[in-house]
């Protein structure tokens, strides 16, 4: 066994990952909404943000899946290490700073479920 630095395994899971996910260009497009995995910028009907890294991580992570919900869960274990402490609110808070960079329908909630980014626009959900 090498030592290895635990942050460039996480970087090459990502990026397995997304190999796999036929995204190995660092453009990532999601109806009105685009990310660029390499420099961490957002773009939103015409809107553009470099978000901080957890906000882009829960960005990603709902784009990954459109049209999916996913629930607090489901993005906690996502966005957050093995190790971290995780606030009740955490994602709640994560999710106004982005709709307030961008727009409230950038992410809808489904009431009791969780979150998602809509499949094709802002005005059908999946």
């Amino acid at each position: 066994m090498k030592p290895f630095e635990v942050d460039e395994l996480k970087a090459r899971i990502r990026a397995a990952v997304r190999r796999n996910a036929g995204r190995s260009a660092s453009l990532m497009e999601c109806g009105e909404l685009t990310l660029d995995l390499a420099t961490r910028e957002v773009a939103y009907r015409g809107q553009h943000h470099a978000l901080s890294a957890r906000e882009f991580a829960l960005i990603q992570v709902l784009a990954e899946r459109p049209g999916a919900v996913l629930s607090r869960s489901q993005i906690e274990d996502r966005i957050y290490g093995w190790g971290e402490e995780v606030e009740s609110n955490a994602v709640d808070v994560l999710i106004h700073y982005v709709r307030r960079k961008f727009d409230k329908d950038i992410v809808r909630n489904v009431r009791g479920v969780g979150w998602v980014i809509p499949k094709a626009t802002a005005g059908a959900l999946a």
